[in-house]
This record gives structure tokens, C-alpha cells and sequence, in this order.
């Protein structure tokens, strides 16, 4: 067995998948191992090709090393998942003893601080808490307050605060109510940390505040400097690694090491500098995955040196893994840990497969082709660096699809011009702050230089954002999907990589077997997928049910409702002043929902909480038909919505009450409201809303926007005569279950079986009022509200067979 760590990785690994995601006990795990290995050591069996496969695949000490790994991890998770169950409750006071092991986080309305519980029940556990006092790492506190369980994901496969906060293995937020100080610890972090904002506070003297946030990134990988637009343009440039401290840093630290320290101490003693300087850099630039990967994977080449011995790399990849995953189980989950794993990965193992296809790309002509060859020949550090580029793209590729939903073909450009100044910005980032210690003066003279590359990193992210051709959106994969790709990504490498061999093992034997075996039959898989490919285009224009999906969006209205025919109608998108709802919540879930395209787009009114992430939409994806109702005023939002309009080229329709929007058979919105005859002055945006009744069947749904009691009278008064064409299933509750709104009439005239609410967790507005709530129940009709139940998702058949689920367990 050549490398046992990397089969001990291997088992960690499925020891934690298995305990979070599988119910039963890992010992039936255990038993089809053993099952498989004593079946294939059975004299009558050994000549079958499974059995004999499989007994070369799972020997004896292979399997008695991911037995073993599993376990321990698996032990580990169970572990931590009761500790998480059983720490503290939502809502329970607290007064704990604790430690400041950040430093403070600036929010609007807070400083948030990382705390150590020093406590002796639930001691060493980790906790954000939230104060508006101004306090120092590495202060002991006493404090008082009210513990808040992190929220989980309240959307289909949305943001999950709880499980990010555990790869941080944060359990959740105090509210300060009291604090006291009683003391200070001064460790060896009390005094990195020092270092630490001693070498930013150089930065910020010696470099101009444009420059200063990027150079703190990529020198100690802190971004919290970083404007939002910044972030985003090194992200779809495919060059935000560069802000994250990594293998990269830690090579030009130890080449500075090697070439200031190598000629007085000699080659050992220079090796055990570098890696005391390594630990402290790790300690400056804060424990991260990255850098805690390339510390430890330095370490080792390191101390291979040290004792004579050969450096393996994908040992010490192993050995990294199986660290920070021993540290932290859920690290396995943070992106940060996917992406310096999977590129590391590329970068190691990919490249030369991509530097070989580059050196011979076939060329029909014997001229041309010579002079490819000599060209990349002579210019090898230029292949290399496209080699390097295509490989992490390409590792890291699925990781950034399912993150950000986008894919960028700039990054061969983007990374190659990176690559040619990110040397001397981060050799001569560090000659600068190493100088600025001694003279201030001399510091600020020599950032000046420094700049230059710095400007020109951010120039690049500018440029790659400027070719829109090249940036795709797409929505996100499914696991399988992801599986498939990194199944083809080793058959590739592994076929590559025994080529080269003269003389095969038998476990080769096999996997080239079944790589040429793949290869013959490419036709007959190209033919398949595509059948494949064409069933599943095929499915989706069989009809189905109607599906409404009642988004949570906060403090605000969301609907996205998929027809039979699968067509999609979106109905208002939410939205707040402080938090780009659009952007961070319904543009993720749409992609997540395999969404590209909006058929409808029905915008009720243009309050912010209602039109807000709509408008984001609108310029984002496509949109082939926006619906509103006839407007009594100008606002600020309705005239942003009619430069979109213009911009985007949109086919708007403007409707009022009496008209019908045709969707498909048995399948259209009635509009009933407002009425232009009859348009209301008072609180005019709200009380004209768009009022509309789905129909589909014997099905309806009523949408009443953010209409009040003055407009649900006047719709009472216009339909009197014709009252049934209120009457609907479900009514969504105008103006977020407001007292002002759901006046008793309106109820009994719609006599909704449900009642959808869409309000925001513990808003500052009271909704919904508890006289709705009251005037709801004593009819009897079944209350669903987003601040307690999160996304609410409702099936509807021909028959008009109702089946409602809700993301959180109310239970």
C-alpha cells in the first residue's frame, strides 16, 4: 500500500458523510465490507472477475484503515451534531465567563466579537456576541444576555446560516445585555493579533485608501476592507484566490526565507526558520483554511527535508485534510476548504495533462506545427501558466457554479496577466512591510512601487467584468451531476498517468481497461445522453401540476408560481433597504428552482418590499412579459422600474380592473383592482395595488398586494353584484397581515380555505397584527406565515387536490 494516508483520508471522509446524512449506524457500512472481502476470499468465488476485482480493490489493510478512519470520524460528527443539539436553547439567558478571541466586527447597528466560552459547562465552546462597546482581543469579560440560535435555510437549498457558522464551529449569538471586564490574557495569539493590526495600521499610513484594502487582501488575506463592488469584480474575473492567503504566499515566504537566512545558517537550520516564520504568518493572516493547508503541506516538505526523506505530495495533501477536517469536522462544507482542496488538486495533478495537451494540439501542417512546438518550447513559463490556469478552473469549476452561478471564460487571460505581477506584488508587499518596522519614510516610498502592480491587479478585475460575452449564468447543479464530472476529471488523469508506465499493476490494469472500454464506446455514450438529454426536454412539456412557491423573502411579498405547461410567473420579489434581496436571496433561488427564464413577471405595487428584488431581476435574467397595474403616482422605485424598462427593452402591459391575463388552458389571472375610475388618493402606491385571482380549474388564489381597509371596501362595493369573483381558495393576506388590512367584510366574501402570510422574522412593524390573526382563525382558515415557516410550497392537481409543505418544521 503506497500512500495509507490518503486511504485514511479517504475513510475520515465517509465517516463524516455518513453521520450526518445517513440515519443508520455505520456498522452496516462495516458488514457489506466484510461481506464483499470474505465473499471474494471464498475459493469458488476467486475465479469470477467482481469478486476478483474486488478482492484487489479491498484488501485486508486498506480496509482495515477506512474502517478504523471512519470510525473516528464518525464518532467525532455524532459528537459534535448532540453538542450542537444540546448547548444552549433560542432565547435562554446566559451570564458566562468568556475570552475576546477576535477582533471586533463594525456593523450597523453593533460590534460583533468573537468570544471563548471559559465557563466550566460548555467550556471552549465558540460564540459570536453582539455589544455596541468597543472591547480588545484577548479580554476576559462576564456577560449577560440572551442566546440566539443561528438560523437555518428558510428557501429551497437556501443560504443555511446555522451549517455555516458550524465550519466555523460557531454555535451561535449572545446579545450582550451586560458586560464586565475582569482581565487580559496576553498569549503568543494576543500578540500576533497585535502584529497584526500593527502591519495594517502601516499599510493604512503608507498606501492610499484605494490601494490599502486590496494590499491587506492579498498579503494577509483580510477583506473586510473590500467594497462589495471590488469583491465582485475580482469574483467574476476569476481571480478572487488572490485575495485569499494561500499556497501561492506561503512560496514567496519561503523563497525570502531561503534567500536571506540560507547563506548565514545554512540549508537544515534555514528549513526550521522558515518554518517557525510560516507558523507566525499563519497566526498574522488568521487561521485560515488556505493558509493552514499551505503551512502544514510546507511543514512537511520541510521536515521531509530535515530527516533525508521524499516529499509525497499527495501525502501531505492528505495529512493536511485530515487535520483541519480533525479540527473541525464541517470544515469538509466550507467553501473556502472546497476550493483550496480542489485547486491544490488541479494544480498538482491536472497541469501536466493540460501542459501535454497544449505542447500537442494536432496541426495538419508540418511548417505550423514546428514552429507551435518551438514557440511553447521557448516560451514554456507561458504554457505553464495557462496550464495552471485551465487546471484549477477546471477543478474548481462545479465549487464555483453551485456557489455563484456563473461561469467565466475570461480566466485564462484574467489569470496569465495575474500571474506575470502577482510575484513582485507580494514579494515586494512584504519587503515593504518588513521595511515600514524600521523607517516609516522609507515604507511609504517604497509602496509606491508596489502600487503599481496593485493597480494593475485591480485594473484586470475591471477588465474581466467588461467582456459580458465571456460570463455566463447558470443555474445550479445537482450532486450527481457534480459526481459525474469529477468521475470523468480522474478517469482522464489516470489514463494519462498510466501511459506513461512500461509495466502495469493489476488495479491499472483495470482502470485502463475501463477507461479504453469508455473510450471505444464514446458513439454509443454520445447517443445515449443525447436520448437522455432529449427525454428530459421531452418530460419537462408533459403538463403537470400547478406548483406555487411562496418565497421568504423577510419583511416583504414573493411568489413564484410553475404552470402545468411549466411555464414561470413570478408575483412581486420582496426587498429592503439594507440587504439587496435580489441579489443575495432571489436570484440564487431562482437558479436553484433550474431557473434562467421568467415568462410573467407581475409587480403588485412599487414599494420596495415588494418590487425591490424584482427590479434586480429584471436586469439580470431574462423577462418576456411585466405586468402592472395602472399607476396613481410617480415614485423613485416605479421610475428606477421604467429605466430598466427602456434599458432592457422589456414588454411591458398595464392593466386595471376588468381585464383577464391568458396564461395557458384553464390557467389566468382576473384582475380586479385598481380601478382607474375609481383610483384612491389616500396612501395611493398601496391602495392601488395590483389585485389579482388566479384561476386554474376549480382552483384560485387571491393576491391583494399591500391594499387597506378603504381599498378592500371599495372592491367589496364594485363586485357586490358578482361577489363570487372574490370567492378563492387561498387569499394572500394584504399588506403582511396589517391591522389596517383583512377587514372582516373582504374575509367573508373571499372565504379563503388558507391564509399566506409574508412577513419578516421579529419586524419592527408588528405584523401581523394580532386582530388579523384573531379575525383569520375565528373562520377557521388555516394560517401559513413565512417569519415562522419559511418558504411555503403548494401542489395543486386538475382535480384540485391541494397538498401545502413548509421549508422549517413548526412542529
Amino acid at each position: 500500500m503506497n500512500r495509507p494516508i490518503f486511504i485514511i483520508l479517504i475513510g475520515y471522509i465517509i465517516g463524516i458523510l455518513w453521520g450526518l446524512y445517513l440515519k443508520i449506524s455505520i456498522v452496516f457500512f462495516y458488514i457489506i465490507l466484510l461481506i464483499l472481502y470474505y465473499i471474494s476470499n471464498i475459493s469458488k468465488f476467486k475465479k469470477k472477475k467482481f469478486f476478483h476485482y474486488i478482492k484487489i480493490l479491498i484488501k485486508f489493510n486498506v480496509l482495515s484503515l477506512i474502517i478504523i478512519s471512519s470510525l473516528i470520524s464518525n464518532i467525532i460528527i455524532k459528537f459534535q451534531t448532540k453538542k450542537y443539539q444540546n448547548l444552549y436553547h433560542d432565547g435562554e439567558e446566559l451570564k458566562i465567563q468568556v475570552e475576546i478571541i477576535d477582533n471586533k466586527k463594525e456593523k450597523q447597528y453593533y460590534n460583533r466579537y468573537k468570544i471563548k466560552v471559559l465557563s466550566s459547562k460548555h467550556k471552549d465552546t465558540y460564540l459570536y456576541m453582539t455589544t455596541k462597546k468597543n472591547l480588545e482581543y484577548g479580554e476576559i469579560l462576564e456577560i449577560q444576555g440572551n442566546f440566539s440560535e443561528p438560523s437555518e435555510a428558510r428557501n429551497y437549498k437556501g443560504f443555511n446560516y446555522k451549517e455555516y457558522l458550524k465550519t466555523l464551529k460557531i454555535y451561535g449569538t449572545i446579545r450582550a445585555e451586560q458586560v464586565k471586564k475582569i482581565d487580559i490574557h496576553k498569549g503568543i495569539l494576543y500578540y500576533t493579533n497585535k502584529l497584526h493590526l500593527k502591519i495594517k495600521d502601516n499599510l493604512e499610513k503608507t498606501y492610499n485608501s484605494n490601494t490599502m484594502p486590496i494590499v491587506l487582501g492579498v498579503l494577509l488575506g483580510d477583506t473586510s476592507e473590500i467594497d462589495e463592488e471590488t469583491r465582485e469584480d475580482f469574483s467574476q474575473s476569476s481571480i478572487s484566490h488572490v485575495l485569499a492567503v494561500s499556497g501561492l504566499h506561503v512560496s514567496y515566504i519561503i523563497y525570502l526565507s531561503e534567500k536571506s537566512t540560507q547563506g548565514i545558517f545554512g540549508q537544515r537550520k534555514s528549513r526550521i526558520i522558515e518554518i517557525l516564520i510560516l507558523f507566525i504568518y499563519m497566526a498574522i493572516t488568521g487561521f485560515s483554511i488556505s493558509v493552514i493547508r499551505s503551512v502544514i503541506m510546507a511543514t512537511l516538505m520541510c521536515t521531509a527535508f530535515l530527516v533525508y526523506r521524499k516529499s509525497d505530495t499527495l501525502n501531505n495533501i492528505s495529512i493536511s485534510a485530515i487535520i483541519i477536517l480533525f479540527m473541525n469536522p464541517y470544515n469538509l462544507f466550507s467553501t473556502s476548504f472546497q476550493f483550496t482542496y480542489a485547486g491544490t488538486i488541479g494544480v498538482v495533478f491536472f497541469r501536466p495533462i493540460v501542459e501535454d495537451f497544449i505542447m500537442n494540439i494536432k496541426i495538419k501542417s508540418p511548417c505550423l506545427k514546428e514552429k507551435y512546438t518551438n514557440f511553447c518550447i521557448k516560451h514554456n513559463s507561458f504554457v505553464e501558466e495557462i496550464a495552471v490556469a485551465i487546471s484549477a478552473q477546471f477543478m474548481t469549476m462545479p465549487i464555483i457554479i453551485t456557489k455563484y452561478n456563473f461561469i467565466s471564460l475570461s480566466f485564462i487571460v484574467t489569470n496569465i496577466l495575474v500571474g506575470i505581477i502577482i510575484g513582485p506584488l507580494v514579494i515586494g508587499g512584504i519587503i515593504q512591510i518588513l521595511v515600514t518596522f524600521l523607517s516609516l519614510k522609507i515604507g511609504t516610498e517604497i509602496a509606491k512601487v508596489v502600487q503599481i502592480p496593485i493597480t494593475a491587479l485591480s485594473l484586470i478585475s475591471k477588465i474581466g467584468t467588461k467582456f459580458p460575452i465571456t460570463n455566463f449564468k447558470v443555474i445550479t447543479p445537482d450532486t450527481w451531476q457534480i459526481i459525474i464530472y469529477y468521475f470523468i476529471i480522474y478517469i482522464i488523469y489516470y489514463r494519462h498517468k498510466i501511459k506513461k508506465i512500461q509495466k502495469y499493476s493489476f488495479n491499472q490494469k483495470i482502470i485502463l481497461k475501463i477507461s479504453k472500454y469508455v473510450y471505444s464506446k464514446r458513439k454509443i455514450i454520445i447517443r445515449v445522453f443525447t436520448i437522455i438529454l432529449i427525454s428530459s426536454i421531452i418530460i419537462k412539456k408533459i403538463p403537470g401540476d400547478l406548483k406555487i412557491y411562496f418565497v421568504d423573502v423577510g419583511q416583504g411579498d414573493c411568489c413564484l408560481i410553475e404552470t402545468p405547461k411549466h411555464q414561470k410567473i413570478l408575483i412581486d420579489g420582496g426587498g429592503q433597504k439594507n440587504f439587496d434581496i435580489g441579489k443575495n436571496t432571489l436570484l440564487p433561488y431562482l437558479f436553484n428552482r433550474k431557473i434562467l427564464e421568467i415568462d410573467y413577471c407581475i409587480i403588485s405595487h412599487f414599494d420596495q418590499d415588494h418590487c425591490g428584488g424584482i427590479l434586480y431581476i429584471l436586469e439580470q435574467i431574462k423577462v418576456k412579459n411585466v405586468i402592472i397595474g395602472k399607476q396613481y403616482e410617480d415614485s423613485t422605485n416605479y421610475n428606477k422600474f421604467k429605466e430598466i424598462v427602456k434599458k432592457q427593452n422589456l414588454n411591458v402591459k398595464i392593466v386595471e380592473a376588468g381585464m383577464r391575463i391568458n396564461i395557458e388552458k384553464n390557467l389566468y389571472f382576473d384582475v380586479l383592482w385598481p380601478d382607474s375610475q375609481k383610483m384612491i388618493s389616500d396612501n395611493a402606491i398601496n391602495n392601488n395595488s395590483l389585485v389579482c385571482k388566479l384561476n386554474y380549474n376549480k382552483f384560485s388564489m387571491l393576491f391583494t398586494g399591500d391594499i387597506e381597509e378603504i381599498a378592500e371596501k371599495e372592491i367589496v362595493s364594485k363586485y357586490e353584484n358578482n361577489i363570487s369573483i372574490l370567492k378563492s381558495t387561498i387569499l394572500k393576506t394584504a399588506h403582511h397581515g396589517s391591522k389596517t388590512s383583512s377587514i372582516e367584510k373582504i374575509l367573508d366574501v373571499v372565504k379563503p380555505q388558507y391564509a399566506f402570510i409574508g412577513v419578516g422574522e421579529n419586524n419592527t412593524f408588528g405584523h401581523p397584527s394580532n386582530i388579523t390573526i384573531e379575525n383569520l382563525e375565528k373562520r377557521k382558515i388555516k394560517i401559513y406565515r413565512t417569519d415562522k415557516m419559511g418558504e411555503i410550497c403548494i401542489k395543486i392537481t386538475k382535480r384540485a387536490i391541494i397538498n401545502i409543505n413548509t421549508k422549517l418544521n413548526t412542529s
